[in-house]
């Protein structure tokens, strides 16, 4: 990887044996076996005999800079989520890595994160996922606020919520490496990319290994982040437009005097976003993509069309950003329908249970069925 001789460099420390037993501790629990055979629980009851073989082998990897090749294996299953069970469409791949990794990963994770927030190049300021102090409630307060006050200026927000087409699977190695040479990162982080291979398991057999040269590693914990840091710089390909991320889920928004003024803007951004895209190997799912027109009243104008590329998106009246349905008047009627809908359907089950639970578990019940959806994104 090249060097930036203007950016720290990010040298990986060495880490110690009581902080490799806290890293195992603090993980969580899962009965899906890795390629291996191996549990988070095992390393959890065998903690004290092994977090010191663990505590070498982690040194090693980082004082020689290289990621054990048998490290690299994943192990893809499939979750069922609806519709007819013969179809492959219906079920969602889940990528198991090695439990070992799971140790060094966070281990660097904490570290890559300190460094980011103490040198010169930092996460952009609109990245509001994976990072601390930030959060999806942070994000939709933001993005909400934010169109609330220029709204109060008059006029309309045009917003367009993008759909990347497997954003995850597809960063080319080549393109995020060098992004990562702005931040002077480790060699460890291209030995920890190349060469890695997964296999498929279904009912409980395995398939041969296939190579798995682009992407970044799924069900991992340091992938998010370094995905966070491929599109960290999509923000300010056009500086007359809001463009605001929660890892991959973006949205952009301008402000203007009509509606057909808000149109001309978007198509502007979406122009420059599909040039940057381009260029980092990631495509736009034009038939996701979707974008709506904020006022403060109800307007009878004609909606404008919007087209990327030749191709006309489509235009809705309300949307669920992060969990948060917004409409375009931002009254969250809604969101407040569907709360409450699910809120009552959930009351009446914890009802007719009650009396078979202990306070404990009916305590847990009620915070998790009920407490959980109306403190979600309180806030916003």
């Amino acid at each position: 990887m090249p060097v930036n001789h203007n950016q720290p460099a990010f040298v990986i420390r060495e880490i110690s044996e009581p902080n490799v037993r806290m890293i195992i501790n603090s993980l969580k629990n899962s009965k899906a076996k890795d390629a291996y055979g191996l549990v988070t629980m095992v390393l959890k009851t065998f903690n004290e005999c092994l977090s010191g073989p663990i505590t070498h082998t982690v040194n090693k990897s980082i004082n020689e800079g290289v990621f054990s090749r048998a490290w690299k294996t994943a192990i893809i299953t499939r979750i069922y989520k609806t519709g007819g069970p013969t179809e492959v469409c219906n079920y969602r791949p889940i990528s198991i890595v090695l439990v070992m990794t799971k140790i060094i990963e966070r281990y660097i994770a904490e570290q890559l994160t300190s460094h980011l927030n103490n040198s010169p190049y930092k996460l952009h300021p609109m990245q509001f996922g994976f990072r601390s102090n930030h959060s999806i409630e942070t994000a939709n307060c933001f993005l909400l606020e934010n169109m609330k006050s220029k709204l109060d200026k008059g006029g309309v927000v045009g917003a367009i919520f993008l759909d990347l087409k497997k954003a995850f699977d597809t960063v080319d190695h080549s393109v995020l490496l060098s992004k990562l040479s702005m931040f002077n990162f480790s060699p460890w982080m291209q030995s920890y990319l190349e060469g890695r291979t997964q296999k498929v398991r279904i009912n409980g057999e395995l398939s041969s290994a296939l190579s798995c040269d682009v992407g970044v590693p799924q069900g991992s914990i340091l992938g998010p982040l370094l995905f966070s840091l491929y599109i960290n710089d999509l923000p300010t390909v056009y500086s007359e437009a809001e463009i605001q991320m929660y890892t991959d889920d973006t949205v952009s928004y301008v402000h203007a005097k009509t509606k057909q003024q808000a149109a001309c803007k978007l198509m502007a951004v979406i122009d420059h976003v599909t040039h940057w895209l381009n260029n980092s190997c990631l495509h736009l799912n034009t038939k996701k993509t979707v974008y709506m027109f904020f006022t403060k009243r109800s307007t009878d104008s004609l909606t404008p069309d919007v087209y990327v590329a030749g191709e006309k998106l489509t235009v809705v009246s309300d949307f669920k950003y992060l969990g948060i349905t917004i409409d375009s008047n931002l009254t969250f009627k809604k969101q407040i329908k569907s709360i409450t809908n699910v809120i009552k359907f959930n009351l009446s089950n914890f009802r007719h249970i009650r009396n078979c639970l202990t306070t404990n578990a009916a305590t847990l019940c009620f915070n998790a069925m009920i407490m959980s959806h109306l403190s979600y994104c309180l806030t916003s």
